[in-house]
């Protein structure tokens, strides 16, 4: 688990409606929830967005460490749903980031087989 930066700065923005606090918790809350090991989150941005009267959207931008950056954002009926989705996304982003990574570096098949050559000793007493 994630031990350093634990809690990253996060940034919550709303559009087109007023800021509730209940709202800005939730948002702060789930996205100090992600703690995944790889990559290390520096700072987080959350922008809600109201358009029209049924299209709540959340857009979530994590800042990384060795320059990540990772985005997601989702449209439903609520806002509340809409950050849970994004958060969803934001976290298979990171998982799918990480499992890249641990690929990569994986040892080719032709250096796992090691032969060792035969050698025969002869005991003779």
């Amino acid at each position: 688990m994630q031990t350093r930066n634990a809690n990253p700065h996060v940034t919550v923005t709303v559009r087109h409606e007023e800021a509730t606090d209940s709202l800005r918790e939730y948002a702060t809350e789930k996205i100090e929830r992600i703690h995944l090991d790889y990559p290390r989150i520096i700072e987080a941005r959350a922008i809600l967005d109201v358009e029209g009267d049924r299209r709540h959207k959340a857009e979530i931008i994590l800042f990384c460490a060795k320059h990540i950056i990772i985005d997601a954002s989702s449209e439903t009926e609520d806002m509340y749903k809409s950050i849970d989705f994004t958060v969803g996304k934001i976290a298979r982003r990171m998982r799918k980031h990480k499992t890249r990574l641990l690929k990569s570096h994986r040892p080719k098949r032709e250096e796992i087989i090691r032969y060792l050559d035969a050698k025969t000793t002869n005991t003779t007493a």
